[in-house]
This record gives structure tokens, C-alpha cells and sequence, in this order.
């Protein structure tokens, strides 16, 4: 059974950070220092807060409900934010209840709104509903930018 819980009540924040840090942080020039210490900070209940989904005691996935994502873009807000599936727990739908999980947090936060910002998995976001609202730039190339009303 998959549980979803905060990561800074989970014995696996240093996995997530290391899962991140090699996924985006590293690149855009963060240590792994700095990326355990936002992790650590996102406890919630409102943004940031961190989710990790877990199963048998293993930590499998997580998303983060963001206060912002993209450094062009810090007049939108929130942001689902550093969603990431072990490779071996993938196609397993931990994303989508991850995904839907901060999803019903904005919801419960009051936020009308959910934005994100995805370089590599448009098609997964949209089969969830999310809707394509721009073209921004990262890393120097092009990637669609999302919002789903929550």
C-alpha cells in the first residue's frame, strides 16, 4: 500500500534530497546541502511543502506544492513542483497520486490555481488535465509551462 506523507515526517529526506539533487538541483547550481535544507523547511501545511510516497517502509516518489518554480515566472504561484518516481516504481501511477495529492492540497489551501512548469512530460500532465498556457525558456531551450485549476 502507497502512503503519501510530508518528507520532514519521514525517515527519507535525505533520499529525496539526493533524488532532486540529481535531478535539477545539481544543474542549476545548488549543493546538496542547500537542497536538503529547503526540503527540511517545506514542512507545511501551506507552500512549500514536500510529499514523499512510500510503500513497505521505501520511499518511492515525490512532489512538492511550491511557492515558485521557475525563476522567470515568480509572479505565479502556486507551483506543483519536483515531481520524481524511483525508475523502478515508475508506471506504477505513484506520479498521478502524487500529482493529484498536491493538486488537493492547493485545493485545501484555497489556491484556484496550480501552475507548473515541465520539460520532458507535457503528454503525462495533460492526460491529468493540465492545459498548456506558454512557451517559457530553461536552460537556454524552450518548454511548455501548465496551469490546472485545482
Amino acid at each position: 500500500m502507497v502512503t503519501i506523507r510530508p518528507v520532514v515526517a519521514s525517515p527519507h529526506l535525505a533520499t529525496v534530497a539526493a533524488w532532486l539533487h540529481r535531478a535539477w538541483w545539481a544543474a542549476d547550481g545548488y549543493g546538496l546541502a542547500a537542497t536538503e535544507a529547503f526540503l527540511a523547511a517545506a514542512a507545511g501545511p501551506a507552500a512549500p511543502v514536500c510529499f514523499v510516497a512510500e510503500a513497505d517502509g521505501a520511499a518511492l516518489g515525490t512532489a512538492t506544492l511550491d511557492l515558485d518554480d521557475l525563476p522567470s515566472r515568480t509572479d505565479l504561484t502556486p507551483w506543483l513542483a519536483s515531481v520524481w518516481v524511483l525508475p523502478a516504481a515508475r508506471r506504477r501511477g505513484i506520479a498521478s497520486r502524487l500529482v493529484a495529492h498536491v493538486e488537493r492540497r492547493a485545493t485545501e489551501l484555497g489556491h484556484a490555481r496550480l501552475h507548473l512548469f515541465t520539460p520532458d512530460a507535457a503528454s503525462f500532465y495533460a492526460a491529468r488535465g493540465w492545459a498548456a498556457i506558454g512557451t517559457e525558456r530553461w536552460r537556454g531551450a524552450p518548454h511548455r509551462r501548465k496551469r490546472h485549476r485545482a
